[in-house]
């Protein structure tokens, strides 16, 4: 087993596709002709996609900065689906009160979240010259060696040489 189909049977990536089927069960309750519900349910689907896309691109990097991107894009997710799920309540959604079973299941994700970023390598990254996701210690002036990071900056162009891996990872390739 290679360390991405690992990380798909890990507990993290397990519960970020609990949240995706529960929302998508939550979809089908959604009558035809509420228009408006419709759309957020369109956001919110988009929104958990992208926790799990996400989840895979951190994954699939070996960069600290890289993954620490990824990491807050799943945060900003994971607002995202909160924050569009209250929007259903106040909103007077029928069916609502299954959102606070997705709210327990963000909770449970964030707790296994936080673990994982924890195992992330301060030591593989490219320093971040905005500053944001430099490990900790690590100012936006840091001058690294060429000679120590270019396994770092050869990841960059196997990124662009990917031939499609994140529709494949994702099942949405069409072999």
């Amino acid at each position: 087993m290679d360390h991405m189909e690992i990380f798909f049977e890990s507990p993290l990536y397990k519960k970020a596709e609990e949240i995706d089927d529960t929302l998508n069960s939550i979809a089908k309750l959604i009558p035809e002709r509420k228009v408006f519900f419709i759309f957020m349910n369109g956001l919110i689907l988009k929104a958990s996609g992208r926790i799990t896309s996400n989840l895979i691109k951190a994954q699939d990097s070996n960069r600290y900065d890289r993954k620490m991107h990824c990491a807050a894009l799943v945060r900003s997710s994971c607002l995202e689906v909160s924050g569009l799920g209250e929007e259903f309540r106040k909103r007077g959604f029928s069916d609502s009160k299954y959102f606070s079973i997705v709210d327990r299941q963000i909770e449970e994700f964030r707790i296994l979240f936080l673990e994982w970023v924890a195992t992330f390598d301060t030591k593989q990254f490219i320093t971040d010259r905005w500053g944001i996701f430099n490990p900790p210690g690590i100012s936006i002036d840091h001058i690294q060696n060429p000679e120590d990071i270019a396994h770092l900056l050869a990841e960059d162009e196997d990124d662009s040489n990917d031939d499609g891996l994140m529709d494949k990872l994702l099942g949405n390739d069409d072999d």
